[in-house]
């Protein structure tokens, strides 16, 4: 039976060059096409289990960024930096995103951006809050110094007094507790510009949701003050009253902050 998947083809000048390439950045060769003159005209690779193709017929680049760009999952993200960074162009070290992934990103010899990846240590935190693990939890904070506020969403998150306790004893400050009321009268949309955030209020907690984003749950770091559940370092919200009335939010993203005002229903 074969197995439905979808793999990446690259077009690209010269494919022996390209196959011989991968080959010492640890991609294995599945298998080989030759053609009518030397060398190779389609190659298929694989990195664990996943897998690209190399296809003759690419355009040499001098552009900063290629059309397409290989993402790759993996683990030991940076033990394997170590390792190739100095056989490679590195766009980026190793750094954790706002999107709960670990990324390091650079080019391969044909310009390609590559991005090897894992989930960072939040992501791995939060899962195993959720699945009630112990003994990973206190492996990760042993390991990991991790902000009072990460500490915060993953108690938040956990529906143990164990692992409540082991949050608090490594600094976990306990979510805000706010009148359910309170935080129904924050619910509504907010805009500036082309930026619209749409808030909800749902089996008494709070949502946001960026234009079309998927509603982010937000904890509590003060009656007023809100950061997403499921995102590290991703800023805070903030909600601001005039004459007892919900009129506007501000997003906070580092030192960058955006103000952003409450819009009545059209």
């Amino acid at each position: 039976m074969i197995k439905t998947k979808a793999v990446p083809m690259f077009h690209v000048p010269d494919v022996l060059a390209t196959v011989e390439w991968y080959q010492n950045m640890g991609f294995t060769v599945d298998d080989t096409y030759g053609n009518d003159s030397d060398g190779l005209s389609f190659a298929v690779l694989s990195f664990g289990e996943s897998q690209v193709m190399f296809s003759q017929g690419g355009s040499p680049s001098t552009g900063r960024r290629r059309e397409v760009d290989l993402y790759v999952y993996t683990d030991g993200i940076d033990q394997l930096f170590e390792q190739l960074k100095e056989r490679v162009d590195v766009i980026e070290e190793p750094h954790d995103t706002f999107y709960g992934m670990r990324e390091f990103i650079f080019r391969d010899l044909n310009r390609f951006w590559i991005t090897f990846a894992q989930a960072s240590v939040f992501v791995r935190l939060m899962h195993y809050v959720q699945e009630n693990n112990v003994e990973e939890v206190q492996k990760i904070l042993v390991q990991e110094k991790l902000k009072p506020e990460t500490l915060t969403s993953a108690m938040a998150a956990c529906n143990s007094a164990e692992i409540e306790g082991v949050l608090k004893s490594a600094g976990a400050i306990p979510p805000a507790k706010v009148d359910p009321g309170k935080l129904k009268s924050y619910a509504g949309r907010y805009r500036k510009d082309s930026l619209e955030l749409k808030v909800t209020f749902d089996n008494q907690s709070l949502f946001a949701a960026p234009g079309l984003q998927k509603p982010l749950r937000l904890v509590a770091l003060s009656e007023t003050s809100f950061t997403p559940m499921y995102l590290d370092d991703f800023g805070k919200i903030t909600f601001n009253t005039e004459d007892g009335k919900i009129t506007s939010c501000t997003l906070y993203e580092g030192s960058h902050a955006i103000h952003v005002q409450r819009i009545a229903d059209e």
